[in-house]
């Protein structure tokens, strides 16, 4: 699903631009993917293991466009891609598609500015709009900032997977499996 820009305003004034990201964007979101799994662990993939082409992922992002169940809004500054959001149903089937599966990630020079407050917001709308009960996500265990945001818009913690992910150096983090009832 396309989402219509928007315009908007951040904590420190600076003017941002939401929209869906398109095939022209391609090679933008492959650098972007790769620097936020650069600057912190909480990605779920290292920046090596990005291995998309810029035409498999303009693909990627034309289905994104194209998909009455997904949709992605990115977060630009100027010309500068500095967040994106992602909702994905769960699973087409009948008994699993009323839940929506939410991603977020920032640039790092874009943190505490209210982009991913802004961001959250947009995908919860979104989702109502998409006609989604439920939002989940998963966040790592030591990611206090992320657990805080999720929690002021109402995400709940529903579980926890032990040693979900096995950092580069040997140790683990847990999974927290957190959610958000909409109707």
């Amino acid at each position: 699903m396309r989402y219509v820009g928007k315009n908007i305003v951040l904590k420190d004034g600076t003017k941002c631009l939401l929209r869906s990201p398109d095939e022209q964007d391609a090679a933008t979101m492959l650098e972007y993917m790769k620097m936020t799994s650069t600057e912190t662990h909480y990605m779920v993939r290292y920046p090596e293991e990005i291995e998309l082409t810029d035409a498999k992922e303009a693909e990627f992002l034309k289905n994104y466009i194209e998909s009455k169940q997904d949709i992605m809004i990115a977060a630009f500054v100027e010309d500068d891609l500095a967040g994106d959001a992602s909702l994905n149903c769960a699973n087409n089937y009948i008994k699993l598609r009323h839940r929506a599966v939410f991603g977020i990630s920032i640039k790092e020079k874009y943190w505490n500015k209210g982009i991913g407050s802004i961001l959250i917001q947009e995908a919860i709308k979104m989702a109502e709009v998409m006609g989604y009960e439920q939002i989940e996500l998963g966040v790592f265990d030591d990611n206090i900032k992320a657990k805080k945001l999720y929690r002021k818009f109402g995400f709940h913690e529903w579980g926890r997977v032990k040693s979900a992910f096995k950092l580069k150096d040997g140790t683990y983090c847990d999974e927290i499996v957190m959610g958000k009832i909409l109707k």
